[in-house]
C-alpha cells in the first residue's frame, strides 16, 4: 500500500515542501513548493519566529491543497555535531546506555541541552577485536524542538527527523538510491544560501560532513557591489556573452577562496583518515548548483567529474508538473524520504 507523505525542509532563505506517495522503492511526486523564508524567521537553521512560518506553510498547504497527514522533516545548522567514533562492537542497547552514562567521553555537549542519536556505520576487525564505528549526532533543542512544535501546529504527525548527511546517503546510497551513481565514492556539494556542506558517501554511508562558510548570499553580495547590473533583456547575444564572461570572472575567486580550497583540506583529510575508494564524482545540489561557472571551477581544480543532479532513478515526476526545473533543491528531502 502506498504512504502518502510531506517532507518539509526549511532553510533560512527558502522553504521546501514536498507531498510524495511511496510504494514499495518508488517515490511518485505529487505536489511542491519552494516559498522564500521569511526574513529573520530563520537563522543558522533554527526558527525564531515560528508564527510568520506556521501562517506561509499553513496557506500553501490549503492553497494547493495538499492532503499527507504524516511529515519527514530535515533540519540543517552548522550547530548540529556529528562526530564518528570508534568502539568495541556493542549491542545497540548498551551504546544507548553508554551514550546516557558517559556522554562526555563522546561529544563535546551540555547533553540536557540536545538530541542525540546514532547509527552504526561499519564493523570490522582490528588486533583480532571486533569493532564498530558509529556515527553521532547532537541536535540543539532550539533547532529541533521549534520544528516539532511547527509539525504539529501544521496538524502533521511527524515520523522522522532527518539531517543531510543520514538523508544523503539514502539518496547516493548502495541500495535503493534515487540518483544513478555506482562508480566509487561521491562527494555531494550542496550550496545553499549562508553555507555549503560538503558530504562524502562512501559504500551506501556517509564517512564525513563539513560545513563551509559560503553560499549564494555572498555571490549576490558580490555582484551586485560591481555596479555593473544591465538589463539582460535589452542586451544583444554579444553583450549577454560578455556579460555572463564578466560575471564568471568576478564571482571565481570567490569559489577559488572560499571552496574550492576547503573542499582540497576535506579531501586530504579524507584520504588520510578513511581507507576508502577513490572519489569518482562530484554533485552539486542547493541553490547554488546553478553559480556561473562554478561547475567548471571544481572540476578543473580537483580534476573530478562534476556535475548537476539531471534525473532521479525511481522517483516519477509528473510531466506537466516542471520539477525538473527544481530537482536540485529536494535531493536532501527526497533522500529522507527514501529511507523510509
Amino acid at each position: 500500500m502506498a504512504k502518502r507523505m510531506l517532507g518539509i525542509e526549511i532553510g533560512n532563505n527558502t522553504i521546501k515542501l514536498i507531498e510524495v506517495t511511496k510504494k514499495a522503492e518508488t517515490i511518485k511526486i505529487e505536489k511542491f513548493s519552494l516559498l522564500d523564508t521569511l526574513r529573520d524567521c530563520v537563522v543558522n537553521g533554527g526558527i525564531t519566529h515560528l508564527e510568520p512560518i506556521l501562517e506561509v506553510i499553513s496557506k500553501e498547504l490549503t492553497s494547493k491543497k495538499y492532503k499527507a497527514k504524516k511529515a519527514v522533516v530535515l533540519i540543517q545548522s552548522n550547530q548540529i555535531i556529528i562526530r564518528n567514533a570508534v568502539i568495541d562492537k556493542q549491542p545497540e542497547k548498551v551504546i544507548k546506555q553508554l551514550l546516557a552514562i558517559r556522554p562526555e567521553e563522546y561529544l563535546p555537549v551540555e547533553t540536557s541541552q540536545y538530541q542525540i542519536d546514532f547509527k552504526i556505520t561499519r564493523e570490522f576487525e582490528e588486533a583480532g577485536v571486533n569493532k564498530q564505528e558509529i556515527l553521532l549526532v547532537a541536535a540543539p533543542n532550539h533547532i529541533v524542538l521549534p520544528m516539532v512544535n511547527l509539525i504539529e501546529s501544521l496538524k502533521l504527525t511527524p515520523i522522522k527527523i532527518s539531517i543531510p548527511s543520514e538523508a544523503l546517503a539514502k539518496a547516493f546510497g548502495a541500495e535503493a538510491r534515487i540518483v544513478n551513481h555506482t562508480d566509487g565514492d561521491a562527494l555531494i556539494i550542496d550550496i545553499g544560501g549562508k553555507s555549503t556542506t560538503a558530504t562524502i558517501v562512501s559504500k551506501g554511508h556517509t564517512v564525513l560532513t563539513r560545513i563551509i562558510e559560503f553560499g549564494v548570499d555572498l555571490v549576490n553580495e558580490t555582484i551586485e557591489s560591481s555596479f555593473v547590473n544591465p538589463n539582460e533583456e535589452q542586451l544583444t547575444d554579444q553583450g549577454k556573452n560578455e556579460y555572463e564572461n564578466y560575471l564568471k570572472e568576478l564571482i571565481r575567486p570567490q569559489i577559488e577562496y572560499n571552496v574550492i580550497a576547503e573542499l582540497e583540506r576535506i579531501i586530504q583529510f579524507y584520504y588520510s583518515r578513511f581507507e576508502n575508494s577513490p572519489i569518482r564524482k562530484i554533485y552539486l545540489i542547493g541553490g547554488g548548483a546553478n553559480i556561473k561557472g562554478i561547475e567548471t571551477y571544481i572540476r578543473e581544480a580537483l580534476n573530478i567529474q562534476t556535475q548537476g543532479i539531471s534525473e532521479f532513478t525511481n522517483v516519477v515526476e509528473k510531466p506537466d508538473s516542471d520539477f525538473a526545473s527544481y530537482r536540485r533543491f529536494f535531493v536532501n528531502i527526497l533522500g529522507a524520504i527514501n529511507g523510509i
